[in-house]
């Protein structure tokens, strides 16, 4: 079941993501992507590796080391759980960039390629999305303008 979830907490992930990038402007993406509940399957899966180790993830996190981390995730329920997690964080942030560029007017040219990286750079697709964010001058729409 390890294989099982790891392989599926990935891949549940990916018709988002592929609705945000390829589909932005149908408006079944739109509606798809605004539920948090994207994020729910990833979850589950991250439930199913995380619960019954609940021990071990507390020894790791009352001794917090880069030992103690590496040896946590030496196991294949941690890189799994940590698989799972990165899978829903990453689409969190990506929805949220899709979202906030769809009401800012941000052209989908600029964003595209942010989401693209994102789902394997969370964090670096994240920035690349601040650059273009900050880049864009358009104020939202309810914004006062100066």
């Amino acid at each position: 079941m390890t294989d099982f979830f790891f392989h599926f907490s990935a891949a549940v992930v990916l018709p988002f993501w592929a609705a945000m990038i390829v589909f932005p402007g149908a408006g079944w993406t739109d509606k798809l992507v605004r539920s948090p509940l994207i994020i729910l399957p990833p979850i589950v899966c991250y439930l199913y590796f995380a619960l019954p180790h609940l021990p071990e993830l507390a020894a790791v996190f009352v001794n917090a080391s880069p030992e103690t981390l590496a040896v946590a995730l030496a196991e294949p329920w941690a890189a799994g759980m940590f698989w799972a997690y990165a899978g829903a964080f990453d689409l969190f942030v990506g929805r949220w960039m899709y979202l906030d560029a769809r009401e800012r007017g941000i052209s989908h040219l600029f964003v595209a390629p942010a989401l693209i990286v994102a789902i394997f750079l969370g964090p670096v697709g994240f920035t690349l999305y601040a650059l273009v964010r900050a880049l864009h001058r358009r104020p939202l729409p309810d914004a006062p303008s100066p």
